[in-house]
């Protein structure tokens, strides 16, 4: 199992390099710190929204925070035009999520865009088709985008309906304000994180009883690096989905992404770091067991990445009781048995009854 897990000197080799082009990205964000422009709170308001969450009990227990809607929301065909033989739709529809946190609602709901949800459709307009639905990563979800990255025309031929699921302030829902872009991760504001990520499961839930009233048969989940994150966070909370596919997901934020690398314009003590840090990953899904059969996960990751570090994947994958898993020579972008990735994500399709066997 060590070998199989750390791979050989020649693997561990090539998974630094691998790694070497993730540190590229992460040098990024070190160098444009200075010219970002600091929040500014004062220390006991930002103790007060934290402390909310430990108050309420959701720190300790954190599916408790958690709301999964089972009512289907209005919703709108925003746009729909031919793609192969079927339709490509964008739908819509308002979120209704309001922040657990009452000192976070106005300015949490003060994003308009971020109210409205989006859900895209590459359907063959048949009832009873089983869907993969799609969970981008962090700063994506652009359709065209998605459509590459999770090879929609490939899963559409084999005969499924394939959906893509628009996270929180991503996409059409992102601030108009490039310097907010990032919004939906920031380790200097850990309240507004977690909202974000209560926002995503609630609209989620949504967007999965949206496909069932449009006619979708059994769904399940593929997400990638945040989108990784935010499938595994759903299988920890709901069984209504009948897979859920990890590929190089994040699993819990840490290092230089994370509360504990942030320069605060106040003093700040070890009782301070530490509760910021535990709620920061109150939300990971290593603070879970899953909703659905081990059977029913697939894990694909990198030993060298070092976005999402593998150090997190293989505690998850230790704690689930050793889900189906696959994992790679090299990091998160540069991956040196990349076809296995694909080789794995079909036949893991075939073994769960949505493709003939391959």
């Amino acid at each position: 199992m060590a070998d199989r897990i750390n791979g050989g000197l020649w693997q561990r080799g090539l998974d630094r390099v691998g790694g070497l082009v993730d540190d590229a990205f992460l040098t990024l964000p070190k160098l444009l710190k200075p010219f970002r422009t600091e929040r500014e709170i004062e220390k006991d308001i930002y103790e007060q929204e934290i402390n909310f969450y430990f108050n309420k009990g959701y720190v300790h227990r954190p599916e408790t925070f958690f709301t999964l809607p089972e009512d289907v929301p209005e919703y709108t065909i925003v746009s729909e035009k031919p793609f192969l033989d079927g339709i490509c739709q964008v739908l819509s529809f308002k979120s209704g999520y309001v922040p657990r946190n009452p000192m976070l609602a106005e300015r949490y709901l003060a994003h308009e865009r971020n109210r409205t949800a989006y859900l895209v459709r590459w359907t063959h307009g048949e009832p009873g088709r089983k869907t993969i639905a799609c969970l981008h990563g962090y700063m994506l979800g652009n359709p065209k985008q998605a459509e590459r990255m999770f090879k929609v025309r490939n899963l559409y031929r084999m005969g499924l309906d394939v959906a893509l699921f628009v996270a929180p302030f991503h996409w059409k829902r992102a601030p108009q304000e490039k310097r907010l872009r990032g919004i939906f991760l920031q380790p200097d504001d850990v309240a507004m994180t977690c909202e974000c990520f209560g926002q995503a499961m609630w609209d989620l839930a949504l967007s999965l009883q949206i496909l069932k009233k449009e006619g979708a048969g059994e769904t399940g989940l593929i997400g990638a690096s945040l989108g990784g994150y935010n499938a595994g966070l759903f299988a920890a909370l709901s069984d209504r989905i009948a897979f859920a596919a990890l590929m190089v997901p994040a699993v819990k934020f840490s290092g230089t992404f994370s509360p504990l690398a942030v320069n605060y314009p106040f003093m700040i003590d070890q009782v301070f770091r530490v509760k910021v840090e535990r709620l920061w990953t109150m939300h990971s899904p290593l603070n879970f067991m899953p909703k659905i059969s081990k059977n029913r996960i697939l894990v694909i990751a990198a030993r060298g990445d070092r976005l999402c570090p593998f150090v997190h994947v293989r505690a998850l994958s230790e704690k689930w009781g050793w889900p189906k898993h696959v994992f790679m020579t090299g990091g998160h972008w540069m991956v040196f048995n990349s076809r296995e990735r694909g080789r794995a994500w079909y036949r893991f399709l075939s073994e769960q009854g949505f493709i003939a066997r391959r």
